[in-house]
């Protein structure tokens, strides 16, 4: 279930997030969205990607492409446990409530 998140007026100058694409940006914000409290949302890139653009004709392949943008600026992280991919979201604990 999605939850109510804030996005920071410091999220918009963020100079590590203006080196990628204006879409993985917005795929972040959606992440937040579906993560649970300790920062940590399913991997699962199809599920992932209905979830944030349920409406969108797009591509699996282009949004594997921004999520792998956010891993590779360091503010998601990949880990699977018992067999099932995750992302950590970085700094999520710092910023949402």
């Amino acid at each position: 279930m999605a939850r109510i998140r804030m996005i920071k007026p410091e999220f918009w100058d963020d100079e590590k997030l203006s080196q990628i694409s204006r879409d993985a940006r917005l795929t972040f914000v959606g992440m937040w969205n579906n993560a649970d409290d300790y920062a940590v949302v399913k991997g699962h890139p199809a599920w992932l990607k209905n979830n944030i653009f349920p409406y969108d004709d797009l591509k699996l392949l282009e949004f594997q492409k921004w999520l792998l943008e956010l891993e590779n600026i360091g503010v998601i992280i990949a880990f699977c446990h018992n067999g099932e991919k995750f992302y950590y979201i970085k700094n999520f604990l710092k910023h949402q409530t």
